[in-house]
């Protein structure tokens, strides 16, 4: 199956709330010591609840690629159907992920949290193959918002979420394309974002080159 990506399919809308994010944080943990499969401890955490089932599918969405689906079912039977979209970790349907891989699903799913909980059309990029584009979705997304890393997933239970402002972003903090992207704005104890992520400042060298998301808007 293949893994490439088209600039069609880095364009995503971003949605998940950060509450539901922040609730299942430790059942998304339990994920990576398997393979994504109904078994998982992680997963059955996952499906149990509408929140979960929300936070599931965005992170078989960053994982899984256009073609590739996840099949799982609630306590009470029900069957649900996920679809892959991007595909960072395509791998994963099969066995536990690489250390990589859950990093940039990390990435995908983090910039894909919307503060607001609403749906906010943006473009993924980074130095990763998976998240190349091309020069039509560059020119259709001019404005750098934030960048954002970590490890949700890291099997030992440490978990990691860190995001940065683009200096755009921090220059035009009003501006009508960042007004509903606030994931990496700084909340009042300048620690953590109003989402909950380590807050890392501008932009910068901090951000790792393989794994690091960066957001574009329009």
């Amino acid at each position: 199956m293949s893994t490439g990506t088209s600039s069609d399919n880095l364009t995503a809308v971003n949605k998940l709330a950060a509450n539901k994010l922040a609730a299942n944080k430790l059942a998304a943990n339990k994920l990576a010591a398997n393979k994504l499969a109904a078994n998982s401890l992680g997963a059955h955490d996952l499906m149990s609840t509408p929140d979960g089932r929300d936070v599931m599918s965005y992170v078989v969405g960053c994982a899984l690629v256009t073609g590739q689906t996840y099949v799982d079912h609630d306590s009470d039977g029900n069957e649900y159907s996920f679809p892959g979209w991007l595909g960072l970790a395509t791998a994963w349907a099969d066995r536990a992920p690489t250390v990589e891989e859950r990093q940039l699903v990390t990435g995908c799913l983090l910039s894909r949290t919307n503060y607001f909980g609403v749906s906010v059309q943006i473009s993924l990029r980074g130095d990763s193959d998976l998240l190349a584009t091309d020069a039509d979705e560059i020119a259709a997304f001019p404005a750098d918002e934030a960048a954002f890393w970590g490890d949700l997933f890291d099997p030992s239970g440490v978990i990691s979420e860190h995001a940065c402002e683009s200096a755009a972003k921090v220059a035009n903090e009003s501006g009508a394309s960042y007004a509903l992207r606030q994931c990496a704005t700084p909340s009042g104890d300048g620690v953590t974002t109003l989402c909950g992520f380590t807050y890392e400042g501008t932009c910068g060298a901090q951000v790792p080159t393989a794994t690091g998301v960066h957001v574009w808007l329009h």
